[in-house]
């Protein structure tokens, strides 16, 4: 009603508005250069509506840090807890972590993530629950999900893993580390990157004694003829 309460789905309405536009200034100008009051603009609604929801630039920067990487993760999550695939992967191993860790380099070469990552950092100093929010969001998150994965291949008795959590850390370490420094991610090319995510999925298996084909599309057959690090064919049974 005109110049009344709002009803829930115009409160609503505004609220999607002020978050879609706080993503758009946040991505384009950054955390220090964006205000409460250029977003109130943007969403074509008041400064009073924008503080009523959000107090400050802080807490607005927390909910769209908080919603785009949901976003993210949602198919990593996903693919954990579905234990018969995810991502369009295959059900076994390999093809799960081929899968999910050429996604999270997909992501975290994103300009958007980028533009994100350079917002956490400058805020970091004044406000550390910012970056504290986007490693508990992030990679605790991402950790959980390859731990329940990882878990999972460990009870069949496909690897070896006392530790799933820690083992979840290593992968993510192997496979994300290169790109959270934004000139290696802004540097390689798309052929070096995939050659080097290939590889640490691929040391990765070897490491926790997964014993079948490490890489994408290798056979068993090929995975035996494969020389040990003496030079010497693989015996696996």
């Amino acid at each position: 009603m005109k110049g009344g309460r709002p009803t829930r789905e115009e409160g609503l309405r505004r609220q999607r508005n002020i978050m879609e536009a706080a993503t758009r200034l946040f991505l384009a100008k950054g955390f220090d250069g964006t205000s409460l009051e250029a977003v109130a603009e943007e969403a074509g609604v008041s400064k009073a509506t924008v503080y009523a929801r959000f107090t400050d630039k802080r807490r607005l920067f927390a909910e769209v840090l908080r919603e785009r990487i949901a976003h993210w993760l949602e198919p990593l999550s996903r693919a954990a807890e579905d234990q018969s695939g995810g991502l369009g992967c295959c059900k076994d191993l390999p093809g799960k972590l081929h899968a999910l860790s050429r996604y999270m380099v997909e992501v975290l070469r994103k300009p958007e993530t980028i533009s994100l990552q350079r917002g956490v950092m400058a805020s970091a100093t004044e406000f550390p629950e910012i970056a504290a929010l986007a490693d508990e969001e992030g990679r605790q998150r991402s950790m959980r999900a390859v731990a329940m994965l990882l878990d999972h291949h460990a009870r069949l008795g496909e690897i070896a893993v006392p530790d799933a959590s820690l083992s979840a850390d290593l992968f993510l370490s192997l496979v994300t580390a290169p790109y959270v420094s934004m000139p290696q991610r802004l540097v390689d090319c798309e052929a070096a990157t995939e050659r080097r995510r290939q590889a640490a999925v691929e040391l990765f298996l070897r490491g926790v004694g997964y014993r079948g084909p490490a890489s994408e599309g290798a056979s068993e057959s090929d995975f035996k003829a494969m020389p040990d690090a003496a030079g010497r064919p693989l015996r696996r049974s």
